[in-house]
């Protein structure tokens, strides 16, 4: 099971690739994030809560600066761990952004991820027009 979702945002494409590969690009509800854009490298999502502390992590499978991503995902060791390719593309406009999420469990879970992708690139435009 997989998602595929496309954004065109009016960044240019090293701009919005910096900001996906940065530790201080922190959207909420992050509260921190912990990013070592190599292959190997970590990439983590850390959120601090009243509830408590939930954990996204995973590893790059491949790194093409302002071109390709590819890293895996998992929920606090929940056992899902899903692959994430995010793909940049200069268009006439900015950068048209191209996420395949694949390998979820169920439909619920690709769900969740989905909608998590708009609030994630409706952040990440807030963050980097406030920059």
């Amino acid at each position: 099971m997989d998602i595929r979702q496309s954004y065109e945002l009016s960044f240019a494409v090293a701009n919005l690739y910096a900001a996906w590969v940065s530790s201080a690009t922190v959207i909420s509800p992050a509260t921190a994030m912990e990013i070592e854009p190599a292959v190997g490298g970590l990439y983590r999502l850390i959120m601090d809560s009243d509830e408590g502390r939930a954990i996204a992590e995973g590893r790059f499978q491949l790194v093409l600066q302002n071109r390709k991503l590819r890293y895996t995902w998992e929920w606090n060791h929940d056992g899902e761990v899903s692959v994430i390719d995010v793909t940049f593309t200069e268009i006439p406009t900015g950068t048209r952004v191209d996420i395949h999420h694949s390998e979820f469990d169920n439909a619920d879970s690709a769900a969740r991820h989905a909608a998590g992708w708009d609030s994630y690139i409706e952040g990440l435009t807030e963050f980097l027009t406030a920059k």
